[in-house]
């Protein structure tokens, strides 16, 4: 059974994440996906829970992850501090500390958020999360798909022309 979470952020370990030098370390990307990470919860790696709850940190001209949207997973984003750039579908919106932004499980909820400013970013992501499915991720830029799972073990990315036909090598 799940118990309570008492964090307190102020004390807590953030972890630095640089996704350029860990899946394409020798190219030049567009944009630099770098940040700090705090976990207070996490269904993943707890078992179990709905709710996946981090706190992000910004450097000026990062971004945490491509623009993209979930099928499956809700998200709402609360600027603690600082100011930046959100990507929508309908195009860049200035977001600064107090903004809340809520993203449904859909392309109308498709983000990235960028820090264009010149200080640190912070901000509060809170994700629901099925332990019992696998998750899609849309990223419509490159039109790329990501397949995730933790339970099931399952993280692969595809191009969207890269379908095959349902009965294809059976």
């Amino acid at each position: 059974m799940q118990k309570m979470i008492i964090s307190n952020i102020k004390s807590a370990e953030f972890k630095n994440t640089n996704l350029n030098k860990t899946f394409e370390p020798d190219k030049q990307h567009k944009q630099s996906f770098e940040f700090q990470k705090c976990n207070v919860s996490n269904p993943y790696s707890a078992g179990e829970g709905k709710l996946a709850v981090s706190f992000y940190t910004l450097q000026p001209g990062k971004a945490n992850y491509p623009y993209h949207y979930h099928m499956g997973s809700e998200e709402v984003f609360y600027i603690i501090r600082g100011q930046g750039t959100l990507k929508t579908p309908d195009g860049e919106k200035a977001v600064s500390e107090g903004d809340i932004i809520v993203c449904p499980a859909n392309e109308n909820g498709a983000h990235m958020i960028i820090n264009t400013s010149d200080a640190p970013l912070v901000f509060l992501d809170v994700d629901t999360i099925s332990l019992d499915s696998a998750e899609v991720v849309v990223y419509p830029d490159t039109e790329k798909y990501m397949i995730k799972s933790e339970k099931g073990g399952i993280l692969d990315t595809f191009r969207k022309n890269t379908s095959v036909n349902y009965l294809d090598g059976e």
